[in-house]
């Protein structure tokens, strides 16, 4: 199976992981080729979920900050978002933000 095809397995799980100063130990580190660089710090590796122990799972592999789906300005309001944006002291203008977008696969294909 070639990288392209680990990534839209289902078999395969998605990992954005911290890699420090030095992206040629991904690969010997995650045990994987398949891997892409998303920043200066942060890759994504794609696992085989049964090889992936429930330990270094919960340890290891983490995404820094996971957000579910925010459609709308209550929900915004639920879950504190807005107030924070709104603190001016905060300076949240969006630098240094990584995007990602969540197929929830409710699409047509």
């Amino acid at each position: 199976m070639d990288c392209q095809d680990k990534i839209y397995s289902e078999e395969y799980e998605d990992y954005i992981v911290e890699y420090g100063s030095q992206p040629e130990l991904v690969s010997e580190q995650y045990q994987t080729d398949c891997y892409q660089l998303a920043d200066s710090r942060l890759a994504v590796v794609y696992l085989e979920g049964s090889a992936v122990e429930e330990s270094r799972r919960n340890a290891e592999l983490e995404i820094p900050r996971c957000f579910g789906l925010l459609s709308s300005t209550q929900t915004l309001e639920e879950t504190g978002t807005a107030r924070v944006r709104r603190q001016p002291q905060l300076e949240l203008f969006g630098q240094g933000v990584m995007f990602g977008i969540v197929d929830t696969g409710d699409g047509v294909r």
